[in-house]
């Protein structure tokens, strides 16, 4: 059931799942991510629990529950919304993993659970607080407005921007997908978003291989070096 007042692109699905179910699975933590035949929803919770029901374009996908601890830069509502965190300046001084392996045990064990808690963000989305509603971003959203600098430095935060991260990783998830069809407006931000993406990609498996595909050749040439590259070197 849809919520009144809403717009067809992005509506909240009440009870789509009941209620006792939705609570017993998540209790198990049984749901799994991808497609779920039995609700017909495509989950992209990879913690086993699920909460909010959305249908993005007339697709269900069941978003990941939202944690007890969902970060805020201020008690106040008002002041509440997406700040993207400066990298500490004791790892701004290393630019390759060369650099990395020549620090001493004690600076790692230092900054080791920083790091883990930035891919894990970068794998599971991150929660934060947006005008006293807790609001989640997928992990290639994340990669985009906290490691992604683009032109005009880093991105804003755009509910727009989160819609179309959550379909893409519904996308992802679908075992029944083959992709998605976008269509936008110039000066969207959408290469510098796919160039993340290739980035966050390559970067969250080894020896990982990630095509870039344009009208021809030497477009394909130019967003790879144009903004793949600098994303790469700035997010290292």
């Amino acid at each position: 059931m849809q919520n009144e007042g809403q717009n067809n692109l992005y509506v909240t699905l009440e009870e789509y799942v009941p209620k006792n179910v939705l609570n017993k699975k998540n209790k198990a933590k049984t749901w799994k991510y991808g497609y779920d035949e039995k609700y017909d929803m495509v989950i992209i919770s990879k913690t086993g629990e699920i909460g909010e029901i959305v249908s993005v374009q007339g697709l269900p996908i069941a978003l990941p529950l939202v944690p007890k601890k969902v970060y805020k830069r201020s008690g106040k509502k008002e002041e509440q919304y997406w700040e993207r965190e400066e990298l500490p300046k004791d790892l701004e001084k290393i630019q390759s993993i060369f650099q990395w392996n020549d620090k001493p045990s004690e600076f790692k064990d230092r900054w080791v659970d920083y790091i883990e808690s930035e891919f894990d963000s970068r794998e599971y989305g991150h929660w934060f607080m947006n005008n006293g509603v807790p609001t989640y971003i997928t992990g290639a959203h994340y990669m985009y407005l906290q490691w992604t600098s683009i032109d005009v430095g880093y991105p804003d935060y755009r509910e727009a921007n989160r819609i179309l991260y959550i379909f893409w990783e519904a996308c992802k998830a679908d075992k029944r997908s083959f992709g998605m069809t976008y269509l936008k407006i110039r000066r969207s931000g959408f290469s510098f978003m796919s160039s993340s993406e290739c980035v966050n990609t390559g970067t969250l498996a080894k020896d990982a291989r990630v095509g870039i595909l344009s009208k021809t050749g030497s477009d394909a040439k130019k967003m790879f070096t144009d903004k793949v590259v600098p994303i790469n070197s700035s997010a290292r």
